[in-house]
């Protein structure tokens, strides 16, 4: 008998106080891999069913963060796939199916049916339902898509709106967008592959940190994984803050004083970094933190930072800034003392 190769899912619960939730949300969680071999948690880690005959149980080769939720049966078909923190994936009124390569980032949701291809990218708080993805997309921060296709190659931009709709192949929806206007330019496709080369590689450097760290490396406060451009273990500076539930703070992440972190945010140091905190930060719940490889974040004292919103860097938030719930802000600078609007998407502005 053929055996096919199974990606691997290797979680594991947190320690103290969080324990109790981490093994709430992957008390129903079942996987399967290529089609084969139907995949259980045994205390967080996914295992197969059936051992194929060489004794070996998985390959390790794909990661999901412990704190994702999953609901019902997801088809993992493929290797190299990363789902970040705090991405939510429900099949309970429908299959979704991921196809090899895609990465999930932190925060989104998939609600099935959903059938989403290979090579994706599905970026920081994106939500897709009842709709088909095609090979090498890319869905923008705070995207939304509902009851639609996306042909191959397409790339929606951050904080876009779809429903209901047929986008073409290679087309491209702008930021904030509700339709197709042309075609993806070169730069964009040099981007997505980009992006779908870090996180491959980010797939690797969180199993390896895994087998270097053990459980440590999942907690909430945990180090980032080594790649070829941090060729270093990064960890957080991070002891006086104050969690208000469980969240993700990873690798390069410098709190200055005292601050806050909101339920189910992700702060993430692991591809750019350093992200700097000044004193007395209070960032709100569902929140995310990351940058381009190169680039960091910097936040002034006693700013605030409000629910499901998206920081990716470069970006400066200064002294006193107040940022609202829902925001993106992307490659921007949000002056001393400014006070950015709920639902804002703001992308590339800088100081004069």
């Amino acid at each position: 008998m053929k055996y096919l190769r199974m990606s691997v899912i290797i979680q594991a619960p947190l320690k103290g106080a969080e324990i109790q939730f981490f093994e709430d949300a992957l008390s129903h969680k079942t996987v399967y891999m290529n089609g084969a071999h139907p995949l259980t948690l045994k205390h967080g880690i996914v295992v197969p069913m059936d051992i194929v005959p060489d004794g070996n149980r998985i390959w390790t080769t794909s990661f999901i963060d412990p704190t994702a939720l999953i609901n019902g049966k997801i088809m993992l078909d493929g290797d190299f796939i990363y789902i970040a923190p705090f991405v939510e994936l429900d099949s309970l009124f429908g299959g979704i199916r991921i196809g090899e390569g895609t990465n999930i980032q932190d925060g989104a949701s998939l609600k099935g049916p959903a059938e989403i291809g290979c090579s994706v990218s599905i970026a920081h708080k994106a939500s897709i339902s009842n709709s088909s993805i095609g090979n090498f997309c890319f869905i923008g921060f705070g995207a939304e898509i509902k009851n639609s296709r996306i042909g191959a190659g397409a790339f929606i931009s951050h904080g876009a709106k779809i429903e209901s709709m047929n986008v073409q192949e290679g087309g491209y929806v702008p930021p904030g967008g509700s339709r197709c206007e042309g075609e993806i330019s070169e730069a964009l496709k040099d981007f997505k592959e980009e992006v779908l080369h870090v996180n491959s590689e980010l797939v690797i450097g969180y199993i390896d940190l895994l087998y270097a760290f053990g459980e440590r490396a999942l907690l909430q406060i945990a180090p980032s994984p080594k790649t070829s451009w941090a060729k270093t273990y990064q960890f957080p500076e991070a002891d006086s803050v104050r969690t208000l539930g469980p969240c993700r703070i990873i690798g390069g992440i410098f709190f200055a004083g005292e601050g806050e972190v909101g339920e189910r945010t992700s702060i993430r140091g692991d591809e750019g970094y350093p992200i700097r905190f000044g004193k007395g930060v209070r960032i709100g719940q569902r929140s995310v933190f990351h940058s381009l490889k190169g680039a960091g974040i910097e936040v002034g004292k006693n700013a605030s930072i409000g629910n499901d919103t998206v920081i990716h860097g470069p970006a400066k938030i200064g002294n006193n800034a107040l940022v609202g719930n829902r925001c993106i802000i992307l490659k921007s600078t949000i002056a001393e003392g400014e006070v950015v609007p709920d639902g804002s998407v703001i992308i590339e502005r800088h100081e004069k």
